[in-house]
């Protein structure tokens, strides 16, 4: 998670718009649809499956280079925090980072609670097993929540490392399961075999880190 030191004071970031905040500087507001970046999760989910469905075991397993994590890893990183994010729309609680089942905080528990899903994953089925529920239960929320999502874009949601508004959680979480895929897909292609043809480029708003690793 990065860090800005503003006048000597360390502030931790979980969306750009906190940085500008912290600068002085404002969002545009074009970036500020809720609605339309809940669906591009959506989409990214789409694609997560596609990756999961259609990629060889064998190159989900395998590290990607200068990174350390295989695909598997950051396609479980990314759909929990998707489950996450569906959980806070009902509660305006986002359970990140943290262990949805022992509903401890912080990074320790995460990376645990993500290493267990891992470890218990011994083929394809057990991750498709592991996604398309939780990408089912994204579309019913949206579904469920479309008058907040479009009505109240700064609705507050709070979380472990301090509270936010919706639109900005969304943009973040999108950037979070973008980013990971943009890293798997890159491993895998590497790898010689075929990968979604999402152009996260097209995605409103989103501005990936100019590093893939």
């Amino acid at each position: 998670m990065p860090t800005l030191v503003v006048d000597g004071a360390k502030h931790v970031l979980q969306h750009p718009a906190q940085a500008a905040e912290l600068l002085g500087m404002e969002t545009p507001p074009a970036l500020r649809d809720a609605w339309q970046v809940a669906w591009d999760i959506d989409t990214i989910g789409e694609a997560w499956l596609e990756l999961a469905r259609d990629t060889p075991w064998a190159a989900l397993v395998e590290p990607a280079p200068g990174l350390g994590r295989t695909p598997l890893a950051l396609a479980v990183d990314a759909v929990v925090g998707i489950a996450a994010l569906t959980d806070a729309l009902s509660s305006a609680w986002f359970h990140w980072p943290g262990n949805p089942r022992t509903r401890e905080t912080g990074d320790a528990s995460v990376v645990a609670y993500e290493a267990s899903i891992v470890q218990e994953m011994h083929g394809r089925d057990a991750l498709l097993a592991f996604i398309r529920p939780v990408m089912h239960a994204w579309r019913e929320a949206l579904c469920g929540h479309e008058a907040t999502l479009r009505g109240e874009p700064e609705r507050v949601i709070r979380a472990p490392r301090g509270s936010l508004s919706l639109v900005e959680l969304l943009e973040a979480q999108r950037l979070h399961a973008a980013q990971h895929l943009r890293q798997a897909t890159t491993s895998v292609a590497a790898r010689g075999h075929m990968v979604p043809g999402l152009d996260l480029a097209t995605l409103h708003g989103l501005r990936l880190p100019k590093a893939v690793y």
